[in-house]
């Protein structure tokens, strides 16, 4: 039991790391057989695993096609956008009652690293979306509001798949400003000032969702041709 309860771990965690990573493009449909013989499992976990994902928002399952890599549409989009431009600002405002000044200064050095060596934006390593993952993590943590966490963090798999559509659909959708963006938010919160806060952290939103429909409009793999459509599936 313990063994079959690893490798079902074990074939969720990496089905699920291939997938936020892009290493399984939007759309693209799961079928067990070749999931499991590419992890190196039985079909059995692939099958939890895929249900699993499902009630997470990262995998669709249409009756009679099958299942697929969940392929956003412009407003899957905005949807996620909307609930997190009505969450996100409030808890900056919030945090500037609570951050920890040691955490601001960890972001504020990783920032200006990055800001001396823009090439390392681009290296592939995933080092500078993870850290723009969890800066806006600590800020959401340091809100201090339990109801406002769980929603957003409840929502995480979908904001990250979301984020990963400049890796996937165009260069061009990774805004050149979002590291000052950081640093403004760094900023407003080192100075307790819940209004610019909350300001600072709306404009990079409001940013961020502009560039990802500027890269979804300028293409058509937005919808994969093979892939359920967000209405199909929640129908």
């Amino acid at each position: 039991m313990a063994h079959l309860q690893s490798t079902e771990s074990n074939t969720y965690r990496r089905l699920k790391l291939m997938i936020l990573g892009g290493e399984i493009p939007h759309g693209e449909p799961l079928v067990e057989r070749s999931v499991a013989t590419r992890l190196g499992v039985s079909r059995t976990p692939v099958r939890e695993t895929i249900l699993r994902l499902e009630r997470e928002g990262l995998v669709r399952i249409v009756e009679g096609k099958g299942a697929f890599v969940a392929s956003y549409t412009i407003e899957d989009v905005i949807e996620i956008y909307q609930v997190r431009l009505g969450l996100e600002p409030v808890a900056a405002r919030l945090a500037c009652d609570h951050v920890v000044e040691a955490d601001l200064a960890f972001f504020e050095e990783q920032f200006e690293h990055f800001k001396t060596r823009p090439s390392l934006r681009d290296d592939g390593s995933g080092t500078w979306e993870k850290l723009g993952r969890d800066f806006h993590s600590m800020v959401i943590r340091s809100s201090r509001n339990a109801r406002l966490i769980r929603i957003v963090e409840g929502m995480q798999d979908q904001i990250d798949l979301v984020r990963g559509l400049g890796r996937t659909i165009s260069k061009n959708t990774t805004s050149a400003s979002t590291l000052q963006e950081h640093l403004d938010i760094l900023s407003a919160l080192r100075a307790r000032d819940p209004e610019r806060a909350e300001q600072a952290v709306r404009v990079h939103l409001e940013n961020g969702l502009r560039h990802r429909l500027d890269g979804l409009q300028a293409t058509s793999r937005y919808r994969a041709p093979h892939a359920p459509s967000a209405e199909t599936a929640r129908n």
